[in-house]
Protein backbone atom coordinates (compact mmCIF):
# COMPACT_ATOMS: atom_id res chain seq x y z
CA UNK A 1 0.00 0.00 0.00
CA UNK A 2 1.42 3.38 -1.04
CA UNK A 3 1.76 6.50 1.09
CA UNK A 4 -0.12 9.73 0.50
CA UNK A 5 1.09 13.27 1.06
CA UNK A 6 -0.62 13.32 4.47
CA UNK A 7 -0.46 9.69 5.62
CA UNK A 8 2.13 6.95 5.54
CA UNK A 9 1.30 3.57 4.05
CA UNK A 10 1.28 2.19 7.61
CA UNK A 11 -1.19 4.89 8.68
CA UNK A 12 -3.52 4.09 5.78
CA UNK A 13 -3.44 0.36 6.49
CA UNK A 14 -3.94 0.91 10.22
CA UNK A 15 -7.05 3.04 9.72
CA UNK A 16 -8.32 0.67 7.01
CA UNK A 17 -8.17 -2.25 9.44
CA UNK A 18 -9.74 -0.12 12.15
CA UNK A 19 -12.73 0.78 9.97
CA UNK A 20 -13.14 -2.86 8.94
CA UNK A 21 -13.00 -3.93 12.59
CA UNK A 22 -15.64 -1.36 13.48
CA UNK A 23 -17.91 -2.57 10.70
CA UNK A 24 -17.59 -6.17 11.82
CA UNK A 25 -18.39 -5.06 15.38
CA UNK A 26 -21.56 -3.42 14.08
CA UNK A 27 -22.60 -6.72 12.51
CA UNK A 28 -21.87 -8.61 15.72
CA UNK A 29 -23.90 -6.16 17.82
CA UNK A 30 -26.90 -5.92 15.50
CA UNK A 31 -29.13 -8.60 17.07
CA UNK A 32 -30.69 -7.21 20.22
CA UNK A 33 -28.97 -3.83 19.94
CA UNK A 34 -30.37 -1.16 22.26
CA UNK A 35 -31.98 1.93 20.72
CA UNK A 36 -32.36 5.38 22.28
CA UNK A 37 -32.99 8.93 21.09
CA UNK A 38 -30.86 12.05 20.95
CA UNK A 39 -32.56 15.35 20.09
CA UNK A 40 -35.94 13.96 18.97
CA UNK A 41 -37.90 10.74 18.51
CA UNK A 42 -36.69 10.51 14.91
CA UNK A 43 -33.05 11.12 15.91
CA UNK A 44 -32.13 7.58 16.95
CA UNK A 45 -28.85 6.24 18.26
CA UNK A 46 -27.89 2.67 19.11
CA UNK A 47 -25.41 1.06 21.43
CA UNK A 48 -23.43 0.11 18.33
CA UNK A 49 -23.10 3.79 17.30
CA UNK A 50 -21.58 4.53 20.68
CA UNK A 51 -19.35 1.46 20.79
CA UNK A 52 -17.96 2.07 17.31
CA UNK A 53 -17.39 5.74 18.09
CA UNK A 54 -15.40 4.83 21.21
CA UNK A 55 -13.33 2.25 19.31
CA UNK A 56 -12.46 4.51 16.37
CA UNK A 57 -11.90 7.66 18.41
CA UNK A 58 -9.55 5.93 20.86
CA UNK A 59 -7.46 4.42 18.07
CA UNK A 60 -7.13 7.65 16.11
CA UNK A 61 -6.24 9.69 19.20
CA UNK A 62 -3.56 7.17 20.12
CA UNK A 63 -2.05 6.95 16.62
CA UNK A 64 -2.36 10.68 15.81
CA UNK A 65 -2.00 12.44 19.19
CA UNK A 66 -1.53 15.89 17.63
CA UNK A 67 -4.65 15.69 15.48
CA UNK A 68 -8.20 16.72 16.35
CA UNK A 69 -10.69 13.81 16.36
CA UNK A 70 -14.44 14.50 16.07
CA UNK A 71 -17.23 11.91 16.06
CA UNK A 72 -20.95 12.30 15.47
CA UNK A 73 -21.46 10.72 18.87
CA UNK A 74 -19.34 13.32 20.67
CA UNK A 75 -20.89 16.02 22.82
CA UNK A 76 -22.61 18.28 20.28
CA UNK A 77 -21.30 21.43 22.04
CA UNK A 78 -17.95 21.14 20.30
CA UNK A 79 -15.32 23.84 20.65
CA UNK A 80 -12.74 22.13 18.43
CA UNK A 81 -9.70 22.53 20.60
CA UNK A 82 -6.49 20.63 21.28
CA UNK A 83 -5.69 21.10 24.92
CA UNK A 84 -6.04 24.81 25.61
CA UNK A 85 -5.21 25.91 22.04
CA UNK A 86 -8.06 26.76 19.65
CA UNK A 87 -8.27 24.71 16.48
CA UNK A 88 -6.70 26.55 13.54
CA UNK A 89 -7.57 26.02 9.90
CA UNK A 90 -4.22 24.32 9.28
CA UNK A 91 -4.88 21.62 11.87
CA UNK A 92 -5.59 18.03 10.81
CA UNK A 93 -9.13 17.00 11.73
CA UNK A 94 -10.55 13.49 11.69
CA UNK A 95 -14.32 13.27 11.15
CA UNK A 96 -16.08 10.05 12.20
CA UNK A 97 -19.58 8.79 11.42
CA UNK A 98 -19.60 5.45 13.29
CA UNK A 99 -22.76 4.23 11.56
CA UNK A 100 -23.91 6.27 8.59
CA UNK A 101 -27.51 5.20 8.20
CA UNK A 102 -28.50 4.37 11.77
CA UNK A 103 -32.15 3.91 10.76
CA UNK A 104 -31.05 1.42 8.11
CA UNK A 105 -28.96 -0.35 10.73
CA UNK A 106 -32.01 -0.59 12.98
CA UNK A 107 -34.07 -1.95 10.08
CA UNK A 108 -31.21 -4.37 9.31
CA UNK A 109 -31.48 -3.74 5.57
CA UNK A 110 -27.72 -3.59 4.98
CA UNK A 111 -27.78 0.02 3.75
CA UNK A 112 -25.39 1.48 6.32
CA UNK A 113 -21.65 1.92 6.59
CA UNK A 114 -18.76 3.11 8.77
CA UNK A 115 -17.12 6.35 7.62
CA UNK A 116 -13.91 8.14 8.54
CA UNK A 117 -12.45 11.21 6.81
CA UNK A 118 -9.34 13.31 7.29
CA UNK A 119 -9.45 17.07 6.67
CA UNK A 120 -6.28 19.14 6.25
CA UNK A 121 -6.64 22.91 5.87
CA UNK A 122 -10.40 22.23 5.93
CA UNK A 123 -10.15 20.14 2.75
CA UNK A 124 -10.93 16.39 2.48
CA UNK A 125 -7.64 14.60 1.83
CA UNK A 126 -8.40 10.97 2.66
CA UNK A 127 -11.46 8.89 3.43
CA UNK A 128 -12.71 5.41 4.29
CA UNK A 129 -16.18 3.90 3.81
CA UNK A 130 -16.80 0.31 4.95
CA UNK A 131 -19.95 -1.57 3.98
CA UNK A 132 -20.40 -4.37 6.55
CA UNK A 133 -23.20 -6.10 4.62
CA UNK A 134 -20.82 -6.91 1.75
CA UNK A 135 -17.52 -6.72 3.71
CA UNK A 136 -16.29 -4.07 1.26
CA UNK A 137 -13.94 -1.19 2.06
CA UNK A 138 -13.63 1.90 -0.15
CA UNK A 139 -10.75 4.28 0.55
CA UNK A 140 -8.60 6.97 -1.03
CA UNK A 141 -8.24 10.67 -1.66
CA UNK A 142 -7.10 13.40 -4.05
CA UNK A 143 -3.66 12.74 -5.57
CA UNK A 144 -3.84 9.18 -4.19
CA UNK A 145 -6.66 7.57 -6.14
CA UNK A 146 -9.56 5.41 -4.99
CA UNK A 147 -9.44 1.74 -4.02
CA UNK A 148 -11.72 -1.02 -2.77
CA UNK A 149 -11.15 -4.38 -1.16
CA UNK A 150 -13.06 -7.23 0.34
CA UNK A 151 -12.31 -8.12 3.94
CA UNK A 152 -9.05 -10.11 4.04
CA UNK A 153 -8.31 -9.61 0.33
CA UNK A 154 -5.95 -7.40 -1.66
CA UNK A 155 -6.92 -3.84 -2.62
CA UNK A 156 -7.98 -3.10 -6.20
CA UNK A 157 -7.70 0.33 -7.79
CA UNK A 158 -10.96 1.93 -8.89
CA UNK A 159 -10.55 3.26 -12.42
CA UNK A 160 -10.35 7.06 -12.53
CA UNK A 161 -13.68 8.38 -13.77
CA UNK A 162 -12.46 11.82 -14.81
CA UNK A 163 -13.15 11.08 -18.49
CA UNK A 164 -16.62 9.56 -17.94
CA UNK A 165 -18.60 12.73 -18.56
CA UNK A 166 -22.37 13.24 -18.23
CA UNK A 167 -24.00 15.24 -20.98
CA UNK A 168 -26.20 18.00 -19.46
CA UNK A 169 -29.01 16.91 -21.78
CA UNK A 170 -28.74 13.16 -21.17
CA UNK A 171 -30.56 10.93 -18.70
CA UNK A 172 -28.87 10.43 -15.32
CA UNK A 173 -29.21 7.85 -12.57
CA UNK A 174 -29.77 10.14 -9.59
CA UNK A 175 -29.25 9.20 -5.94
CA UNK A 176 -31.22 11.21 -3.38
CA UNK A 177 -32.10 10.74 0.28
CA UNK A 178 -35.65 10.13 1.44
CA UNK A 179 -35.97 13.70 2.81
CA UNK A 180 -35.14 15.17 -0.58
CA UNK A 181 -37.33 12.73 -2.49
CA UNK A 182 -40.27 13.68 -0.28
CA UNK A 183 -39.64 17.43 -0.27
CA UNK A 184 -38.87 17.63 -4.01
CA UNK A 185 -41.29 15.01 -5.31
CA UNK A 186 -41.29 16.59 -8.78
CA UNK A 187 -37.76 15.27 -9.34
CA UNK A 188 -39.06 11.75 -9.80
CA UNK A 189 -41.23 12.97 -12.68
CA UNK A 190 -38.38 14.51 -14.66
CA UNK A 191 -37.91 12.75 -18.00
CA UNK A 192 -34.12 12.74 -17.66
CA UNK A 193 -34.06 11.23 -14.14
CA UNK A 194 -33.83 7.62 -13.04
CA UNK A 195 -34.03 7.71 -9.24
CA UNK A 196 -31.79 5.22 -7.43
CA UNK A 197 -32.58 4.60 -3.76
CA UNK A 198 -30.09 3.55 -1.09
CA UNK A 199 -29.76 4.66 2.52
CA UNK A 200 -26.25 5.72 3.50
CA UNK A 201 -24.41 8.69 1.99
CA UNK A 202 -21.20 6.69 1.90
CA UNK A 203 -22.95 3.93 -0.01
CA UNK A 204 -24.44 6.44 -2.44
CA UNK A 205 -20.91 7.43 -3.44
CA UNK A 206 -19.88 3.76 -3.47
CA UNK A 207 -22.65 2.95 -5.95
CA UNK A 208 -21.31 5.66 -8.28
CA UNK A 209 -17.82 4.18 -7.99
CA UNK A 210 -19.28 0.73 -8.77
CA UNK A 211 -21.01 2.07 -11.89
CA UNK A 212 -24.56 1.65 -10.55
CA UNK A 213 -25.43 5.37 -10.43
CA UNK A 214 -24.21 8.69 -11.83
CA UNK A 215 -24.96 11.52 -9.38
CA UNK A 216 -25.68 12.01 -5.69
CA UNK A 217 -27.57 15.24 -5.00
CA UNK A 218 -28.52 16.56 -1.56
CA UNK A 219 -30.73 19.67 -1.72
CA UNK A 220 -32.04 20.02 1.84
CA UNK A 221 -28.87 21.60 3.28
CA UNK A 222 -28.95 19.25 6.28
CA UNK A 223 -25.72 17.25 6.02
CA UNK A 224 -23.05 17.43 8.69
CA UNK A 225 -19.32 17.47 8.11
CA UNK A 226 -18.90 13.88 9.33
CA UNK A 227 -21.46 12.85 6.68
CA UNK A 228 -19.27 14.10 3.86
CA UNK A 229 -15.56 14.14 4.81
CA UNK A 230 -14.83 10.50 4.01
CA UNK A 231 -17.03 10.10 0.91
CA UNK A 232 -15.89 13.43 -0.57
CA UNK A 233 -12.21 12.48 -0.29
CA UNK A 234 -12.78 9.11 -1.96
CA UNK A 235 -14.94 10.72 -4.65
CA UNK A 236 -12.20 13.23 -5.45
CA UNK A 237 -9.67 10.42 -5.55
CA UNK A 238 -11.78 8.66 -8.18
CA UNK A 239 -12.07 11.77 -10.36
CA UNK A 240 -15.66 12.63 -9.41
CA UNK A 241 -16.97 16.18 -9.12
CA UNK A 242 -17.75 17.40 -5.60
CA UNK A 243 -19.58 20.70 -5.14
CA UNK A 244 -23.09 22.13 -5.01
CA UNK A 245 -25.73 23.92 -7.03
CA UNK A 246 -23.98 27.23 -6.38
CA UNK A 247 -20.37 26.18 -5.67
CA UNK A 248 -17.74 24.24 -7.60
CA UNK A 249 -16.17 22.62 -4.53
CA UNK A 250 -17.42 21.47 -1.16
CA UNK A 251 -16.40 23.69 1.74
CA UNK A 252 -16.03 22.52 5.35
CA UNK A 253 -17.11 25.50 7.51
CA UNK A 254 -15.66 24.30 10.83
CA UNK A 255 -16.19 24.95 13.66
CA UNK A 256 -19.73 24.98 12.22
CA UNK A 257 -20.73 21.35 11.80
CA UNK A 258 -23.57 21.86 9.30
CA UNK A 259 -23.11 22.20 5.56
CA UNK A 260 -25.78 24.84 4.93
CA UNK A 261 -25.53 24.31 1.18
CA UNK A 262 -26.66 21.78 -1.40
CA UNK A 263 -24.14 18.99 -2.04
CA UNK A 264 -23.46 17.17 -5.29
CA UNK A 265 -21.04 14.32 -5.90
CA UNK A 266 -20.93 12.53 -9.21
CA UNK A 267 -19.37 11.84 -12.55
CA UNK A 268 -17.76 14.75 -14.39
CA UNK A 269 -20.55 16.95 -15.70
CA UNK A 270 -22.74 16.33 -12.63
CA UNK A 271 -22.60 19.94 -11.44
CA UNK A 272 -23.68 21.24 -14.85
CA UNK A 273 -26.38 18.56 -15.12
CA UNK A 274 -27.87 19.41 -11.71
CA UNK A 275 -27.73 23.15 -12.38
CA UNK A 276 -29.45 22.58 -15.71
CA UNK A 277 -32.29 20.45 -14.33
CA UNK A 278 -32.66 21.18 -10.60
CA UNK A 279 -31.86 24.85 -9.93
CA UNK A 280 -34.98 26.56 -11.34
CA UNK A 281 -37.53 24.27 -9.60
CA UNK A 282 -35.64 24.48 -6.30
CA UNK A 283 -35.52 28.28 -6.47
CA UNK A 284 -39.27 28.34 -7.17
CA UNK A 285 -39.89 26.16 -4.11
CA UNK A 286 -37.83 28.50 -1.93
CA UNK A 287 -39.78 31.56 -3.08
CA UNK A 288 -43.11 29.85 -2.43
CA UNK A 289 -42.16 28.54 1.04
Amino acid sequence: MASSRHLSSQDIESVSRLVEEAGELALAMRDGVDISHKTSFDDKVTGADTALSTLITAHLKQRFPNDCVVSEEDDQDLHFSKGSEPLGTSTRIWMIDPIDGTQNYILDDGQYCVMVGLLVDLQPVFGWVYEPHTSTLYFGGPEYGAFKRKLGAQSDAIACLSNTKINPLSKARLLMGSRDRKKHSWIGDLALVDLVKIGSIGLKVARILDGDADIFAHLSCKLKTWDTAGPAAIALGAGLEVGGLDCDRLLFPLPQLLHDTSIIMGLPGSLAWCRNHLVAPVETERKES
